[in-house]
């Protein structure tokens, strides 16, 4: 693969490297956050034969290259460009400037919720374990090994608060173990046990004639989220007030007994109360409406996947495990049908399509569902062509429908596919696969029905793009500048300064201004408007940098007289108008009013000259420059 070839021709298609905030890649996608998705041309990227997919979600821009070839196009694309690199973490947070509220909260969930997986599968896959053990009488469930293995299952649910705290603290910007002490308190063996409750509260205490239950949050999700979120800002409030001598001793000392009073009086009752409610209204749908509710979120599953949303679901399937009245997630099976029947869909693709490309895509993103992985069949394949898509929905709909018709339930989140097989519950196991089987199916049979409509100029219209590409880069070559101001032309030569006349800010023009009207000479970016209105950088989509210098020392006013239409980061056109300033002024307080117009980075150009002599308007073409 020419990885520098196939990288720049991304990096037109994605509107140049100013159009890019800040760049990663995980595994098997390019992550771009960019600050404007209308210059992306994502129809013409996906086209590449290097490419298998884009979408956005989260607010970022992916581009699935694969795994192995993802980090070279990543070192490719930026290199020798001045695209921001980010971590992927940091990446993840500019991006959710590009959401709205709602999605910022699904990632916020998101990132709180996925590091924490590892532990609660790992505790589910052993219960799972033990259930079947216990079952088949293959163990003694008094025996020494099993109360130690049985204590080993439930730790990650019993201090899950601890857990949940020192992960969100990240994203409320609090100190992640101050939060963790504060989940640590909200679960002290002082307080009853949360899953006793169902025999009322055994005691209370009096505290400044508070009547407050002596009651643990074991298990819950929602009171430890709120309390870390408020910890946040008592603690930057505190930090504001205290002495930064004070502030190791008194901030935390203060944040952390504020917190836990407000956690154990308010917040705890109430976001106990929360959570209960939306576990128990979700147990009544499935129960009331029976299959009926795995077939409409088996259906929807998928189309949730594509905004990003799905992430916040784990936080709901961690209340359902932990709440003692319900204590297993009966809504992960259901996704994982959905995810594997896009597997069925992308298969139907592989047998379908004539297309070498779409093949070498199907087969894998078909075979990766199988595994609960679903990124490259939705987004490289089915959503390409629409019909597999509704496909992969409608087994969702088929196995969702099974599966909770015959009641298959999951003892941890976050797996999905064939893997998930290992945390179903006991007894389950069959008709999980069944169900797993069914999704796959019939998403191939109704994907093989609905077929594809095949581009037989598909050759044809990758030329036509490529030679698009061709075009935008030779469009970008010669490069007409503007006058900014009305008068008469003159070479910087003859510039009364020898900074500007000696070329040491770089090539351009000069002008002797009629009126105080400055216009951009360019369509670009405003880099920098000076404090004093006197001077404005602008960078052009194709790299170019200008500076417009207004008049010789009038940084000494002070920005008297001047008035300015724009600010830094505006984008602007050519011949927009930028400042304006009192000529007259400018002529008697500084040296001389002479406007020059300098293409800075001018030794990365082949040539800058002159187009006009004599008089001219501000708007009309002045200099031109190759690229």
């Amino acid at each position: 693969m020419e990885y520098s070839k196939a990288a720049k021709e991304i990096l037109v298609l994605l509107g140049g490297e100013e159009n890019i905030i800040s760049a990663t890649h995980c595994a098997t996608r390019l992550r771009l956050v960019i600050k404007d998705e209308k210059k992306v041309q994502a129809k013409k990227i996906e086209k590449l034969d290097d490419v298998k997919g884009v979408f956005t979600s989260s607010g970022q821009f992916q581009i699935i290259i694969g795994q192995g070839k993802v980090n070279k196009m990543y070192r490719a694309l930026v290199e020798g460009t001045k695209i921001n690199e980010a971590s992927l973490s940091d990446t993840k947070q500019a991006a959710m400037k590009n959401m709205n509220p709602f999605e910022r909260f699904a990632r916020m969930l998101s990132n709180i919720f996925v590091p924490i997986i590892p532990a609660i599968v790992a505790s589910g896959l052993l219960m799972g374990l033990l259930g079947m053990f216990n079952t088949f009488h293959w163990v003694d469930s008094k025996s020494g090994i099993y109360v130690l293995l049985d204590m080993f299952s439930n730790a990650a649910f019993v201090f899950l608060p601890v857990l949940i705290a020192f992960s969100a603290a990240k994203q409320f910007n609090t100190n992640p173990f101050l939060a963790a002490a504060l989940g640590a308190i909200m679960i002290h063996p002082n307080l009853q046990n949360a899953w006793t409750l169902g025999s009322g509260i055994k005691q209370t205490i009096n505290v400044f004639g508070l009547h407050i239950g002596m009651v643990g949050y074991q298990g819950t999700v929602l009171p430890i989220l709120i309390s870390v979120w408020v910890m946040g800002y008592i603690e930057r409030g505190v930090r504001k007030i205290v002495p930064e001598v004070l502030d190791i001793l008194i901030t935390p000392f203060i944040t952390l007994m504020v917190t836990a009073f407000f956690a154990l009086i308010v917040i705890g009752p109430f976001g106990r109360l929360i959570g209960d409610g939306i576990s128990f209204g979700l147990q009544h749908l499935y129960n009331s409406a029976g299959f009926l509710s795995g077939i409409l979120f088996g259906g929807l599953y998928s189309l949730i996947v594509i905004t990003g949303v799905h992430h916040s679901f784990h936080a709901i399937e961690a209340g359902l495990l932990t709440n003692k009245s319900i204590g297993v997630n009966f809504l992960l099976p259901i996704w994982s049908m959905a995810n594997i029947a896009q597997g069925g869909a992308a298969l139907a693709v592989y047998f379908k399509t004539k297309d070498k490309k779409v093949k070498a895509i199907a087969a894998p993103a078909s075979f990766s569902c199988l595994l609960g992985i679903t990124e490259p069949a939705i987004f490289g394949v089915n959503l390409r062509f629409v019909k597999p898509f509704i496909a992969g929905a409608l087994g969702g709909a088929i196995g969702g429908g099974y599966v909770v018709f015959m009641k298959v339930g999951m003892t941890a989140v976050g797996v999905t596919g064939i893997p998930g097989a290992a945390i179903v519950r006991q007894g389950n196991i069959a008709n999980y696969l069944i169900g797993l089987v069914l999704a796959f199916a019939s998403a191939f049979i109704i994907g093989s029905i609905l077929g594809i409509k095949q581009k037989n100029e598909e050759n044809s219209e990758e030329d036509i793009i490529k030679n698009d590409i061709k075009a935008d880069e030779a469009s970008n070559k010669i490069e007409m500048l503007a006058a900014p101001i009305s008068g008469k032309v003159i070479q910087l030569k003859e510039v009364p300064d020898q900074t500007f006349a000696d070329e040491l800010l770089g090539k351009g023009i000069a002008v002797e201004p009629e009126d105080g009207i400055v216009v951009s000479p360019v369509t670009g970016t405003i880099v920098h408007l000076f404090e004093t209105k006197h001077a404005i950088a602008i960078k052009t989509k194709s790299g170019m940098e200008i500076l417009i210098h207004i008049g010789i020392d009038t940084v000494k006013m002070n920005g008297e007289g001047f008035e300015g239409f724009v600010k830094d980061g505006d984008e602007v056109r050519k011949g927009q108008k930028l400042v304006q300033f009192n000529l007259e002024l400018v002529k008697e307080k500084a040296k001389s009013p002479i406007t020059m117009l300098i293409v800075t980075n001018s030794d990365d150009m082949k040539f800058v000259s002159t187009e006009k002599s004599g008089e001219i308007k501000n708007g009309e073409d002045l200099v031109k420059v190759e690229i």
